[in-house]
């Protein structure tokens, strides 16, 4: 008898979407360590974030932080089937992570924290986690 068990299907797509969520984080990471300072050793993608306007920067926190909520609420559905639950759940991992990371501009050179950012954050979490959270409601509600 053997006390390990054959990976199952959905045991496979889970591990699959934890990594793509996590290197999806490692993703934000990187990019907000990139130092707010010009450097003659810069790699294009530096010179490119560098250039690009505030405001543009700053929008591109909603949809980075909504993708990011959509991916742990993708993750977490297939543990949580409280409905409720699983979307406050996406919100606020997604939402505690952009928290972290603007704790972790504060130690990147030329780079700051703002509350300006983690309000966008939290905005594209919530934006996304709500457009996900209407087809199921609205399934649930037709068949009832």
């Amino acid at each position: 008898m053997s006390y390990w068990q054959q990976p199952s299907a959905t045991h496979l797509a889970a591990a699959i979407n934890l990594l793509v969520t996590l290197g999806y984080m490692a993703g934000i990471y990187w990019l907000s360590s990139i130092p707010g300072e010009t450097d003659p050793e810069s790699t294009l993608l530096s010179n490119i974030i560098l250039w690009t306007p505030p405001a543009i920067q700053n929008l591109a926190h909603i949809p980075l932080f909504g993708l990011l909520a959509m991916l742990w609420y993708r993750l977490l559905n297939s543990w949580m089937k409280n409905d409720r639950l699983l979307c406050i759940s996406a919100f606020l991992l997604a939402t505690g992570f952009g928290i972290l990371d603007e704790w972790h501009q504060l130690y990147v050179p030329g780079r700051y924290a703002s509350l300006t950012d983690m309000a966008l954050n939290a905005l594209g979490a919530a934006f996304a986690v709500w457009l996900i959270s209407r087809p199921a409601r609205t399934t649930r509600q037709s068949l009832t």
